[in-house]
């Protein structure tokens, strides 16, 4: 079956479902999957993806700190 087939056997099925809650789920299954797929990280430089690789990985290790921690760092570093 080609793309062509596919598409007809959908549309065909679709036309049967008189249900509003499984057609509403359909339209935003079908429109999360046309959307473009453009993902922020696919714009970083070369530096700020290796960068955020090493990130993954120290938190993989378990290299991280709480929130309250980040939060108190930034108010350090920033005198706020």
């Amino acid at each position: 079956m080609n793309a062509t087939e596919l598409r007809s056997d959908l549309h065909k099925l679709i036309d049967k479902i008189n249900d509003l809650n499984l057609l509403q789920a359909i339209k935003v299954i079908l429109t999360k999957e046309s959307e473009d797929k453009d993902d922020w990280a696919d714009h970083l430089s070369e530096t700020l993806n290796e960068e955020l690789k090493q990130s993954i990985r120290e938190a993989n290790k378990g290299k991280t700190i709480s929130h309250a921690e980040a939060i108190q760092q930034i108010k350090n570093r920033y005198n706020l």
